[in-house]
């Protein structure tokens, strides 16, 4: 039983670590899309808008791996 209960903090923990990581992510693409839905969208090229999505993509993905 206790051997169960060591298993089940364990997993709250990293639920809840994993939360957190999801939160700021999530955070930090709204901030993007509001950056992007700004009237000089025409002026960013897609290499400028790549650059900014990649270390969300890069970190979701880790993110994924975790869980």
């Amino acid at each position: 039983m206790r051997q169960l209960d060591q298993s089940c903090q364990h997993f709250d923990h990293s639920l809840h670590l994993l939360s957190l990581e999801f939160n700021q992510v999530s955070a930090a693409l709204s901030a993007l899309a509001a950056i992007l839905e700004q009237s000089k969208l025409d002026t960013l090229e897609c290499e400028q808008v790549y650059c900014l999505l990649e270390p969300f993509a890069h970190r979701l993905q880790q993110t994924t791996i975790q869980m």
